[in-house]
C-alpha cells in the first residue's frame, strides 16, 4: 500500500489491526502514526504505547496488545526500529506477530536505506515475513520536498525568497528530516533578525543530515572540547538515545583494545554509560540530561586522545 492509499483509508475511518510502515525517513512514519492517532481519537496516554524493537520482548508487547481500549476505538501500539533486529530475531518476532488476533492497532516501523535498489530488496523481504500485516511504503523525492516546503511556508507565513526555496529543494532533495530541522534553525534566525539572505541560510546549513553518531564517540575519546555542541547538533537526528549509548560503548571497547593500560581507568566511564543505558530502557525523561552531564563531567577525561588523570 502506498502512502496516498493509506491516507485515503484513514479519511474513511478505516484503521487496520496491523501496519508495517517502511520508510527511508523516520519523520514520514511519525507523521503517519499521528494520522492514526487522530483517526482513533487518541488524546491521552491510556490508549497508546510505544516500544523499541531492540529493547523489549514480544511478551511485553502482547500484554498491552490485548488490553481493551479505555476511551478510543482501538488501542494503538507502536513498535519502532525493526531494522535494529538481526535476521534471526526479526524472523522470530514476525512468526509470533503473525498469530496475533487482537482487534487493536499494532504499528511496526522499519527504516530502510535511501538507495532505491537496496530499499526494494528489503521491502520485499520484510513483506514476506509479516504475512498478516498491511505494509505501507513511504519515500522522499523532489516532489514531496517541494510540497512540504510550500505547505510549511504557507502554514507558518514564512517570507522566503524564491532563491531560498530553490536552495532548500536542492540541498535537501531527499532528506525531509534534515529539512525539518533546517526550518527550525531558519525560524529561530528570522525571529531574531526578521530577514535572511541566501548567504545566511547557507551558513545555517552545516550538513548535520549526514552526521554520523560515531562522530560523537570519536570526538569524546579524542578529548574535543566542543563535545556538547556536537551532541546538540546530532540530537534531532536520533531515533533513540540508545544510539549514543551503543556508539560510546563500542568506542570504549575499541579504545581499550588499542590501549591495554587504560582499561582500569575506563571502568568509571563504562559504569556511567551502563547507568544511562538502564534509564534508556526504562524510557526515562532524564536520559538527555544524563548524557549532557556525562559529557560535561568527563570532558577532560581524554586529552589529545589519551586518558588523562585516570
Amino acid at each position: 500500500m502506498k502512502s496516498d492509499q493509506f491516507k485515503e483509508s484513514l479519511k474513511k475511518g478505516k484503521v487496520a489491526n496491523q501496519y508495517l510502515m517502511i520508510a527511508d525517513e523516520p519523520l514520514l512514519i511519525d507523521n503517519a502514526v499521528k494520522l492514526i492517532k487522530k483517526t482513533l481519537d487518541i488524546n491521552g496516554p491510556f490508549d497508546g504505547d510505544t516500544f523499541f524493537a531492540s529493547e523489549t520482548t514480544v511478551e511485553e508487547i502482547f500484554q498491552k496488545l490485548y488490553l481493551a481500549p479505555f476511551s478510543s476505538a482501538k488501542r494503538l501500539l507502536v513498535v519502532k526500529n525493526l531494522e535494529e533486529l538481526n535476521n534471526k530475531a526479526l524472523v522470530s518476532f514476525a512468526e509470533v506477530i503473525n498469530h496475533a488476533t487482537s482487534q487493536n492497532c499494532l504499528v511496526m516501523t522499519y527504516v530502510v536505506d535511501k538507495d532505491a535498489r537496496r530499499s526494494a530488496r528489503t521491502q520485499k523481504k520484510i513483506e514476506g515475513l509479516f504475512t498478516q500485516t498491511k505494509p505501507v511504503y513511504f519515500s522522499t523525492d523532489a516532489s514531496l520536498i517541494h510540497k512540504w516546503i510550500a505547505s510549511k511556508i504557507k502554514r507558518d507565513n514564512l517570507k522566503l525568497t524564491p532563491s531560498l526555496v530553490h536552495y532548500l529543494e536542492e540541498e535537501f532533495n531527499n532528506d525531509i528530516t534534515g529539512l525539518k530541522n533546517e526550518f527550525d534553525k531558519i525560524e529561530n534566525y528570522l525571529h531574531e533578525t526578521g530577514a535572511m539572505s541566501t548567504a545566511d541560510i547557507k551558513d545555517l546549513a552545516k550538513g548535520v543530515c549526514n552526521f554520523n553518531k560515531y562522530h560523537i564517540a570519536n570526538a569524546f575519546t579524542k578529548g574535543r572540547k566542543d563535545i556538547l555542541e556536537l551532541f546538540e547538533e546530532l540530537r534531532p537526528y536520533l531515533r533513540s538515545y540508545a544510539e549514543i549509548v551503543d556508539a560510546l560503548t563500542r568506542s570504549f571497547v575499541f579504545y581499550v583494545q588499542r590501549n591495554k593500560t587504560a582499561k582500569p581507568s575506563m571502568v568509571k566511564l563504562t559504569d556511567e554509560v551502563t547507568q544511562i543505558d538502564q534509564q534508556v530502557k526504562k524510557s526515562s525523561n532524564f536520559v538527555y540530561l544524563m548524557l549532557e552531564l556525562f559529557f560535561l563531567r568527563n570532558v577532560n577525561f581524554f586529552r589529545k586522545g589519551a586518558v588523562y588523570g585516570g
